[in-house]
Order: C-alpha cells, then structure tokens, then sequence
C-alpha cells in the first residue's frame, strides 16, 4: 500500500494530501464559498453561504481537486480556470484549562469560587462552546470532583470532554462544640459558627446558629463536627417520661389528670401514656406542648 499510494497520486487517481501546515483550517465541517474565496478570489462571486462540500469532523485534511472546484463554480454560473487542489481541515483544539475553569463557573453561580484543574482533556477536539453542565458531576471526594462537558459545535454535534477540579467556595458551618446527645435541644453554648473553605456541591449543613439552637440531635453528634440538618430535628411536644396533662372528654363530662408518657410524639400524634395513680397504660392524642386528649375533638 506505501508504494500504490504515490502512483495513485502521480497518475492523477487519488489527490495529494498536503503536508501539517499547508492544510487550512476552517470552524466547520461546512465548507461554504465564503472559507474558499480567500484561497481562490473567484469564489467571492458565489453566494457567501453556498455549500461546497464538507471536511472531517476529526480534524482529518480533505483535498478538494481544482477541477471539481471549476465545475462546481461553473453549475453556478461562475467560469474559474486553473484553479489548484486547495486542502481544508476542521479547526480542532485541546481545551486549555482556564476555558475549563471560566465555564465550570458558570454553573457554580459564587463569584468567589477557586477552581483549580487537575487534570482534562488532552485530546484534541472541534473548535465550539465549552459547556459543563452540572448533571456532569460526579463527587468521588469533594472538593475534588470529575465533571464531564462537551463542546458544542456550530452544528450543534457535541464531543466529550472531562476534567479533574478541587473546587472550594468560603462557607460557614455550625460545629458542635461538645457532643451533642439525643434528645436534649441544643444550647447556644454548645456550638459554634466557623468559615472555611469547601466544596460548593456538599449541601444540607446548617450554616446559622439560630438554625439549630433548641433542635434536638437524632443521634450522638460529636465535637467538632460540622452539623447537617438531617442529623437533627424539632423537639417532641412531648417527651418519653415527661408529666403530661392528660383532658379525658366523655359526652359533656371533661375530666383533667396527670399522667407519665412511655413515648414521645409531636402535636397530632398517638402516643402511650401511664396513669401514675392507677399504673394503667392508655392511647392519647398530642394537643401540645406537654398535653394529651382522651375522647372529644381534636383539631
């Protein structure tokens, strides 16, 4: 094949690829009488979006023979003579990592995000639009993540890309100052606010002390941990062995007692309640805050 190459080119079979810097390049696969009219002037008389042909979308060269030129010309009424083999190519790049950063921060939308590319791309693609949207996320170890875009090209055909970046924005977190146990509301003395760098996809802390004071840890929340709102939550009305007044309505009597709660629920819920005098166990309905209903209407 290496010898039939040259002889196909000699006897005119096959055009001649010219050799890396002879090739033009143009930003489309497109080739219109516009990208061909700087390179032979007569084109300039054809409409300047009159399609000519179309190159490699991989950058690839593609010879165009002088006569074919000639005679697209002359189907257009246009008489060109002696026109020679002109090579164009798809204008490709590899993406350079500050157009990486530029457009990842478009969707990061915190002018004081810092950016830093890890690693990306080094293949070479079609000149476009760097897109990185943000369902390309992916957090294998935030602030470091892998974010998958694409350039888009004029024809909408889109090529993969990627890149490595540590991302970090300033954020404030609520730190539990001591440990934090189940149950008991949190105090104002038992937590802290800090600002630090971290990631802008790790959602769900709590960033204000009035967010979490008077909440109520689900489970044991450590010193120094940065607290999440899903790890805490609003305080029962009533509490497992808090003393409730519980108001029995039967008909027109109403009738009020004490009584000791085996569970704890918010206002609406069914709980167990101990009468302390009788040690007898009984379904109530949480009215409030330390208050329970037997029989009647509840709203």
């Amino acid at each position: 094949m290496t010898v039939l190459v040259p002889l196909l080119v000699a006897a005119g079979i096959v055009p001649a690829i010219p050799q890396s810097g002879d090739c033009h390049p143009i930003d489309s696969e497109s080739v219109l009488a516009r990208d061909v009219a700087p390179l032979a002037p007569g084109f300039a008389r054809l409409p300047e979006d009159f399609l000519i042909g179309y190159v490699e979308p991989t950058g690839a060269p593609k010879v165009f023979r002088g006569a074919d030129l000639e005679r697209i010309a002359k189907n257009r009424g246009v008489e060109l003579q002696g026109l020679e083999d002109l090579c164009l190519e798809r204008r490709t790049f590899v993406v350079p990592g500050p157009s990486i950063a530029e457009a990842m921060r478009k969707n990061i939308k915190n002018p004081a995000a810092k950016i830093e590319i890890l690693f990306s791309t080094q293949q070479a693609v079609p000149t476009g639009e760097i897109v990185f949207p943000k369902s390309g996320i992916q957090l294998p170890a935030a602030p470091e993540v892998t974010w998958r875009g694409y350039v888009q090209s004029g024809t909408g055909a889109r090529y993969p890309i990627s890149a490595r970046a540590r991302i970090t924005v300033p954020v404030h977190r609520v730190i539990a100052g001591a440990d934090l146990v189940p149950g008991k509301p949190i105090e104002k003395e038992q937590i802290r606010v800090e600002e630090s760098e971290d990631s802008p996809f790790e959602e769900g802390f709590i960033e204000a002390e009035n967010e979490a004071i008077g909440l109520v840890a689900k489970g044991t929340i450590f010193k120094g941990s940065s607290i999440r709102g899903s790890q805490v939550a609003a305080p029962p009305d009533v509490a497992r062995g808090d003393t409730v007044r519980v108001d029995v309505f039967a008909g027109n009597a109403h009738l009020t007692l004490e009584a000791r709660a085996e569970a704890s629920g918010m206002k609406g819920s069914t709980i167990t309640v101990r009468n302390v005098a009788t040690g007898k166990d009984f379904q109530a309905k949480v009215t409030g805050k330390g208050q329970v209903r037997v029989g009647g209407v509840t709203e």
